[in-house]
């Protein structure tokens, strides 16, 4: 049997009524701590007793409670004999804190709601099984399971690869180009896509751009909601975008009102090369949020001393300079990963430019694609990614659960690379 991820009645009950607006809550709990939770994912719970929601809780940063636990001591007493829908299936085992089944068992909650197994193999079932042995009904909610799925991808690469979920993010004229033939790319897309692309950044762990764009475009790399105007902003409080095709739940989220999206946390800047004329006046040096990956064979020239006054040794003695083997390209997008996400890392953003991108293609490291397309014509310019093309058009690359909305002239197409499955990444 193909194991989706998705609970059948080997494990769970169907609800007795309509009682997803409860799930729903804790999706959007679960969406409020993504980036702060990493390499956890981030889960939403609801305690609900006679109807209303008494508690919530929301996963905190790795080490500390996880949102059932939050949940349960914000209910206190009133745990007792109450229900729970959260947005992954309760963890059965101790890592750096103890058991959310053995935490569920000793409140007294009578009920559990869940839409999804967890994908990490130590648990993928046995958290379920755990609270049906101790008397705990659990409810399976399938209208959520989709949602609940959509928040989870990012930790599904990261527990069964080690390494960080990538959105590769692009933005593109009608015919193609991503800039000038001079490089010149400012604006192809309008302001509401650009906004959207800000909202994506602040759930993300890091940034991924090549030494070409940084060398080009000087770029700050930073989420900055300020930049944009009133009128901007109210087409999003409106939510006033309609999305066709699968109707994904982060989606939906970056289209709408937003209250998540208040806070301002920057993710990490993620650098592949260093043009050599650039100064460390460059905006991505402002200050220590950033890491760079070098070759190899550039390890003695950059460590020398005389590097920009020794900056660059005092990146590496403080774990800021890598250096990835001098192999292919793809070798070096895996080994870089490898780092990533021995920091943790579960959700990253690919920003430019068009070799960096071909590599992490070719490695098949992008697990999805956000394109915004401008009805704008160059004629020539700069291309998408370089990268080695198949023979076929059948043997494209074909994205799963796509959506696509309109932003006020521009069309953002999402999509992901595979199926959402715990048998393969």
């Amino acid at each position: 049997m193909k194991n989706t991820g998705f609970p059948d009645d080997r494990y769970c009950d169907v609800p007795e009524m309509n009682t997803d607006a409860f799930m729903k809550r804790a999706l959007e709990l679960a969406l409020c701590g993504m980036g702060k939770t990493s390499p956890n994912p981030s889960v939403g719970a609801v305690i609900v007793r006679d109807g209303n929601i008494i508690a919530e809780g929301i996963t905190k940063p790795c080490g500390f409670d996880h949102a059932e636990v939050t949940a349960i001591k914000a209910a206190g007493e009133a745990a007792r004999g109450s229900e729970m829908y959260v947005t992954l299936e309760p963890c059965c085992h101790y890592g750096k804190t103890p058991p959310c089944t053995r935490a569920i068992i000793e409140a007294g909650i009578r009920r559990v709601h869940i839409p999804l197994l967890d994908p990490n193999p130590r648990v993928s079932g046995q958290g379920v099984i755990a609270l049906k042995e101790a008397g705990v009904e659990v409810i399976f909610h399938s209208e959520c399971a989709g949602y609940a799925a959509d928040l989870i991808r990012p930790f599904k690469k990261y527990i069964l690869r080690k390494r960080p979920f990538v959105i590769m993010k692009l933005a593109i004229t009608l015919d193609g180009h991503t800039a000038t033939e001079q490089g010149d790319s400012k604006w192809i897309s309008n302001e509401y896509s650009r906004f959207v692309v800000h909202r994506m950044r602040s759930l993300c762990d890091g940034i991924i751009v090549g030494k070409n764009t940084i060398g080009a475009d000087d770029p700050s790399l930073t989420v900055r909601f300020g930049d944009f105007t009133d009128e901007v902003k109210e087409a999003f409080r409106k939510s006033a975008f309609t999305i066709s095709g699968s109707d994904n739940f982060i989606l939906q989220s970056l289209l709408g009102k937003g209250n998540v999206f208040s806070e301002v946390r920057n993710p990490l800047r993620v650098l592949f090369g260093l043009p050599e004329y650039m100064g460390r006046t460059a905006k991505v040096f402002r200050d220590a949020n950033y890491i760079i990956f070098e070759t190899e064979r550039n390890r003695q020239k950059l460590l020398d001393g005389h590097n920009d006054s020794g900056v660059l040794k005092k990146d590496y003695d403080e774990g800021r300079l890598f250096f990835l083997p001098d192999a292919s390209s793809s070798e070096q997008v895996s080994a870089a990963l490898d780092v990533l996400g021995q920091r943790g890392m579960l959700l990253t953003i690919l920003e430019g430019g068009a070799r960096l991108a071909g590599s992490f293609y070719d490695a098949g490291e992008i697990d999805q694609f956000v394109c915004f397309i401008a009805p704008k014509i160059l004629g020539g310019g700069r291309p998408v990614m370089i990268a080695k093309s198949p023979l076929k058009m059948a043997e494209s690359l074909q994205l799963k659960d796509a959506s696509a909305v309109m932003l006020r002239g521009n069309l953002m197409v999402w999509g992901y690379a595979r199926e959402f499955n715990f048998e393969s990444f």
